[in-house]
């Protein structure tokens, strides 16, 4: 079997990765047609949000403290939690489990909120808060669900081919074409390692070291 490389460019739209799909050989057919290959393709993108801590899929909330309530609601696209930071008093705020966080009295005692824990749809501070200051959340965000056909992924355009990777490994499944299934799924999978190695490691700015010197602390770059 021979397998093509789908191209990428800027500012493809959901219909143009359906149609890349379907010109593997599928017809739009009872096993393989569009509205299915739109269900896979929007489940590549959840999927890679959850794995790979990508720009793309990162955002902030600020929280405004209210004296005395500890428990406030997280956001509906909300993933996972990256940091929170009470950016007036330069702390970061230290995440617990349950376990630890049940040990505490966050409704009997207040004061400037020093750990957290998420529990369902919520965040849970302690000491409860005792000012309307405001916390800034990172968060990691669910992408909204494709489509409209002029609809764009959230996900960066150099690396759209993922998503097309996955739905084809998804495809040749429906078809029982184990092999060529086994191909785009391990294709996918090479594709997303090298897409969370490229977005997650950003900062080539380090210490470098002065022709000449030794290594340690004399030997300090600028």
């Amino acid at each position: 079997m021979t397998f093509v490389t789908i191209p990428t460019g800027e500012g493809r739209i959901f219909s143009e990765l359906v149609e890349e799909v379907l010109q593997y050989g599928f017809n739009d057919g009872p096993q393989v047609n569009r509205r299915r290959i739109k269900n896979w393709i929007n489940e590549a993108q959840r999927e890679l949000a959850r794995q790979v801590d990508a720009p793309e899929f990162q955002e902030t909330q600020t929280i405004v403290m209210v004296p005395g309530q500890f428990k406030y609601p997280l956001p509906e696209d909300f993933l996972r939690v990256q940091d929170i930071v009470y950016e007036l008093l330069s702390t970061r705020l230290k995440p617990v489990d349950q376990q630890q966080f049940d040990l505490t009295a966050p409704a009997l005692v207040q004061g400037p909120p020093e750990i957290y824990t998420l529990y369902q749809n919520q965040l849970w501070l302690y000491p409860g808060p005792n000012s309307t200051d405001p916390l800034l959340m990172r968060y990691m965000q669910r992408p909204p669900t494709l489509v409209a056909d002029s609809d764009v992924p959230v996900l960066n355009q150099d690396y759209l081919l993922l998503l097309t990777d996955y739905a084809l490994a998804r495809a040749f499944a429906a078809e029982d074409d184990i092999e060529a299934s086994q191909f785009w799924q391990g294709k996918y999978e090479k594709d997303r390692d090298a897409y969370a190695s490229d977005v997650q490691d950003r900062m080539d700015d380090r210490p470098r070291l002065i022709s000449g010197t030794w290594g340690g602390s004399r030997g300090m770059g600028l």
